[in-house]
Formats: structure tokens, sequence, C-alpha cells
């Protein structure tokens, strides 16, 4: 809130002008189409993931260690039903958002879902659908779905021809894992098993496909109130937009696909000529 009266509204504690653009938008990265101003909401959620880093590569901390004797000795892992202090049900709050960027490396087998985590490069759930259909518990431990003995102890018995065909292949594919006596080592998408909060911050805003010509803005050698007053015209956020016509240089704005700018008098601490029409575009100089 502070931050946003502070962009839009300056020092004056009492001012009430509506924000130009929202929020989401002002956070997107500049590459993107935005401000580069960080969420800080995103933000602390990327470095409260650091915190299921540890703990699932079992680091020799003591509360990973107290978390592990307290609440999953008995081969349990952290699923949708959280349980443990408020500090830990919080942070199990963020467990979808790492493992949608994680993908594990198998060796003792214990910190990983069988049907439901990446490992191998595959999701079991997704590569043996109708397979999954049949399983007794969704969430169960990989340790565990390879300790038991027999089908019957994962599946709900009998199974379709194409559930059973599925079977067999997975079971190949089980005969052939070596087990060892490390710990399981998880990686990330950016292809590291060191876990990074600003590449995790990355991930968690997400990419959008936006026009060149936000490149060529920031890229410029343009006063910083400059490129935001352009930046506000190429997201046509400026009120006065049916208006700019002045001494120094007019704008002839057409739909989305073509923003024209022309100038009268060419100064050379602005933009002399941008054309953003397709193949027409011409840098920002």
């Amino acid at each position: 809130k502070y931050r946003k009266h502070c962009l839009w509204r300056g020092a004056d504690i009492n001012a009430k002008n509506p924000p130009k653009a929202a929020w989401e938008l002002v956070c997107l990265p500049k590459k993107e189409g935005g401000l580069g101003v960080l969420n800080l909401r995103t933000q602390n959620e990327a470095l409260l993931l650091k915190n299921l880093h540890k703990f699932f590569n079992r680091l020799d901390l003591p509360w990973v260690n107290l978390v592990w004797e307290k609440y999953y000795t008995n081969g349990s892992l952290p699923s949708t039903q959280k349980k443990g202090s408020f500090w830990w049900r919080d942070i199990l709050k963020l467990l979808d958002s790492f493992k949608g960027m994680a993908m594990v490396n198998i060796h003792d087998r214990v910190t990983c879902l069988f049907w439901v985590d990446l490992w191998n490069n595959r999701v079991l759930k997704s590569q043996f659908p109708e397979l999954f259909s049949f399983a007794k518990n969704p969430r169960i431990s990989l340790r565990y779905a390879l300790d038991v003995e027999g089908p019957e102890h994962l599946l709900h018995l009998p199974i379709a021809d194409i559930a059973l065909q599925q079977l067999t292949t997975l079971a190949q594919d089980l005969s052939s894992l070596q087990e060892s006596s490390n710990t399981d080592i998880w990686s990330y998408i950016w292809g590291s098993p060191f876990f990074s909060s600003s590449k995790a911050y990355t991930h968690l805003t997400g990419h959008r496909v936006t026009h060149i010509a936000f490149k060529w803005l920031w890229d410029s050698a343009c006063q910083n109130k400059h490129k935001v007053f352009f930046w506000l015209l190429l997201h046509d956020r400026l009120s006065t937009r049916n208006c700019l016509k002045g001494e120094i240089w007019f704008f002839l704005l057409t739909p989305v696909s073509a923003v024209t700018c022309l100038w009268k008098n060419p100064c050379p601490t602005f933009f002399s000529i941008a054309r953003l029409h397709g193949d027409a575009s011409l840098p920002l100089v």
C-alpha cells in the first residue's frame, strides 16, 4: 500500500490520485512490460521455499532433524494433510510451488512420493494414468512402494488390461533402480541442486510475451522519468491520450498493433522516432 502510494502520489500523504497502472503490472520484470518493482509477497514465498529445500535434502540442521523425527518417522511425507507447528504448516502451504520447480534424484528413496513426484524425469501419475486410477494410496513414498511384496498392497485388484500392461512396464523400470545409502538430492528447473531465491522468484513470477519496444525503452539513454512516461504510453495508461499535442511533439495513436511517435523538433535526450509496427519497427535511440 505504502509503496504504491509513494510511486503514484509522491510525498503527499493526503493525495488521492488513483494509480495509473495495476500493481501486478508494475511488479512485472522490465523486459516483460513492467517496472521491475519487487512483489514482496512473491519475494517472501521465494525466501521461505529455501526451508523446504533444506527439509527435503535433509541438511544437518537441528530443526530439520526435529521435524523429520517428530512427524515423518513412519515413512509418511508432507502432503495436503498439514501437521505440525503453525510455522511448519505455513511452510507446507508452499509445497506445491516447491514441487513445481524441483525434481528428486533418487538415492535412498525416502523423500520422494511414488505416484505424484517428479523422479527419473517423469511423474508416474501422468505417465500411467490408468494404473494410477487403481492406486490405494496416491501419497505413498517410493521406499514404501519398493519394499512391499506384491501389487495387492498398492492397487485395488483386479485391474484393467491396459493398467496391467502399464504395471508390467513399471515393474521393469523399477527393477533397474539402484539403492544408495546417500540421501536423495533435489535439483531445480534452472539445472542446479543449489537453491536460489532470485531464480525461484523469477519462476513464481512467470513469463509473458511482450513487444520488443519495452526492451528498447529500458536500454535507451533517457532519464528515468521519461522512460516511465513512455512506459505508460505503451500500456495506454495516460489519462490525456487524446490530448497529447504540444509545441515539441505530437502522437498519433492507432490500435494496439501500432504506435507512431513523430517529432516536430528532434531533441537528443528523447526518442527521435519510434515506429512500433511489425517489420517496420525501428530501435528507440
